[in-house]
């Protein structure tokens, strides 16, 4: 299954969790059904929660079974501390097959580093894509290719965190060095010869992003911000509005209407910036919750005050 897709389809699940834990069981479980093979760990860890959530014990202990004895997968140890799963933490199998997943993440971290897909100059402006949480380097490129709408003038290149979040995908931290890896990647290319270069960044992408331009010599010309999850906002707001005036740097935020979590941020971010007077604008996606939406706005459609292409 398309990745956006599956990504859609686990809001949707949450949305209804929000009211009907069984409901959205039966809901996720009757799409899974229909492509067993086409779901990756995230469907499987929901459906172990809601059926924990939704008292089915050992619906839940058959998932985590599925998802890392069948599937060699593996979870952050953290997620399988759960209150939904709370009720399996006397059983021996549910012990036997976390201790296993631990394992496998203890792995994955030893031997996890930041990848940066840039291999030269092929285009006259660059875009760099910074995933969020729980996803990786092509969720990215599959996520913001969109926005550039085959426009050859653009050339989208990816940075991918570190650290490990799940099989397959990875994570950022909210502290003094998981955001380098992407400062490090926008100061590599200051000297590439690019007439612009833009980010994009989706959830905790785009708190990493605020975090390099802020902190460290980084800059572009313009940031994207969606579904903008952003803990340096309540400590370095005012590190954040300078650095963007004294860059010059355009920033364009979108978010979900219906995404309660980063509206807010999203909000308070914008009006500070619209209060120093910055170069600065806020889309509110409707009917959309912590996801792109269906049809992205394209690049070239921003109301920029210079447009780059």
């Amino acid at each position: 299954m398309d990745v956006k897709k599956e990504d859609d389809l686990l809001e949707e699940t949450l949305s209804i969790s929000e009211t009907d834990y069984a409901q959205a069981y039966r809901f996720l479980l009757a799409a899974y059904e229909k492509e067993p093979g086409g779901f990756g760990p995230q469907t499987l860890y929901f459906l172990a929660c809601l059926a924990g959530g939704a008292g089915m014990q050992d619906a839940a202990l058959s998932w985590l079974r599925t998802a890392i004895e069948k599937n060699g997968w593996w979870y952050r140890p953290e997620v399988l501390v759960d209150d939904d799963l709370a009720q399996l933490e006397g059983s021996p199998e549910f012990l036997a097959l976390k201790a296993r997943s631990d394992a496998r993440y203890a792995d994955a971290v030893s031997a996890a580093k930041s990848v940066f897909s840039w291999n030269g100059k092929t285009a006259d402006y660059l875009f760099l894509a910074v995933h969020g949480n729980t996803q990786n380097a092509q969720t990215a490129r599959t996520d913001w290719a969109p926005i550039l709408a085959g426009d050859d003038h653009w050339q989208l290149e990816t940075i991918q965190s570190a650290e490990p979040d799940g099989y397959g995908t990875f994570r950022w931290s909210y502290d003094d060095t998981s955001f380098l890896p992407v400062a490090n990647a926008l100061d590599a290319m200051q000297g590439e010869g690019y007439d612009k270069i833009a980010c994009g960044g989706f959830s905790a992408g785009c708190d990493m992003l605020l975090r390099a331009i802020a902190f460290t010599p980084a800059r572009c010309d313009l940031l994207i911000l969606q579904s903008p999850w952003l803990p340096v906002l309540q400590a370095h707001k005012e590190a954040i509005l300078q650095a963007l005036r004294q860059k010059d740097i355009a920033l364009r935020i979108f978010c979900g209407a219906d995404d309660e979590d980063c509206l807010p941020l999203a909000q308070a971010l914008s009006a500070a910036a619209y209060q120093a007077g910055l170069d600065a604008a806020l889309t509110v996606q409707e009917n959309c919750r912590h996801q792109f939406p269906e049809t992205p706005c394209a690049l070239n459609d921003l109301p920029l005050s210079e447009n780059p292409a």
